[in-house]
């Protein structure tokens, strides 16, 4: 099978298994990559042809390691790309398109530097601006920064939200969208209940009978850019001058809740980890914190 045409089955793959739509693209972008790689290299275009040879040359390649600035990637942005090959090969395995998976022999080079959260004082002060947002898009804008910094759900998952996954009696909240599929429940602090529940209100005065939670000014579904927006906003309006990403709230309340239960099992349920490997950075974050709490004694 020719490379082209396999991409093309595995993204049908993806998209059957309710694979996110960033994780698509995070996937076909690196594919792309690849194919380009090869047609520079002069290299097979029949997937049955290619060897852990010419996967591991494409993982040192400059297009791999360094970005067109010239500055070296970090080691989690070469990771993302071995993952994606491995991800590809082993669909075609799967599939029975080609016998074994030569993307085995491409390892993961760890990178352990800890994720950039927000100080406790950062984080009250962007609650504090959530607070004095007004009209329907404060209302909107302080809820979607409030779900996201207090139940650590991904984008993907935020974005997917319709309003009828919203119980505020139950103070609860139904993810349909997770990363690998499946759904599950987050309960809802007093505080982000509120923020919620005053959006809800809100959003019953627009002209829009669409199911969606989150709505734009054209009463669409709010997309994963303009959610990055509103976060970016509410930051700069909080005094954060940080590029804090949206995952940076994720890792935030990961940190958060582990500062307060030290118990790492709850942090992976709450996170919907996998892998409790996965979970423990968070460990390290406080840890820190706790080096850098005695260092100021």
């Amino acid at each position: 099978m020719k490379l082209d045409e396999a991409i093309l089955d595995f993204e049908t793959q993806l998209r059957a298994n309710q694979r996110s739509p960033h994780t698509i693209s995070s996937y076909l972008r690196d594919l792309g990559e690849f194919q380009s790689w090869l047609g520079a290299e002069r290299g097979p275009t029949d997937t049955r042809r290619l060897d852990a040879a010419a996967l591991c040359r494409f993982a040192t390649a400059r297009c791999v390691t360094h970005t067109e600035e010239g500055r070296s990637k970090r080691a989690s942005s070469i990771d993302k790309v071995k993952m994606s090959l491995r991800a590809f090969f082993r669909y075609l395995v799967d599939a029975g398109v080609i016998a074994t998976n030569p993307a085995r022999v491409l390892k993961y080079r760890r990178d352990h530097r800890v994720p950039e959260v927000l100080s406790d004082v950062e984080r009250e002060r962007l609650r504090g601006v959530l607070a004095k947002t007004e009209g329907w898009r404060g209302a909107r804008d302080a809820a979607v920064v409030a779900l996201l910094l207090g139940t650590g759900m991904r984008l993907a998952s935020l974005v997917a939200l319709d309003a009828a996954d919203v119980s505020i009696e139950d103070r609860a909240v139904l993810i349909r969208r997770l990363k690998g599929g499946g759904e599950t429940r987050k309960a809802l602090s007093e505080t982000v209940r509120a923020r919620l529940a005053a959006w809800i209100m809100a959003r019953l005065k627009l002209p829009t009978n669409r199911p969606e939670l989150f709505v734009s000014g054209q009463m669409r579904r709010l997309s994963s850019r303009q959610v990055q927006v509103i976060v970016r906003r509410a930051l700069a309006a909080a005094g954060i001058e940080r590029r804090l990403t949206v995952h940076g709230l994720r890792h935030t309340f990961a940190t958060a809740l582990y500062a307060r239960t030290k118990d790492i099992l709850l942090v992976q349920r709450a996170m919907d980890h996998r892998s409790v490997a996965s979970t423990l950075v968070y460990a390290q974050v406080s840890d820190a914190r706790v080096a850098a709490a005695v260092a100021g004694m």
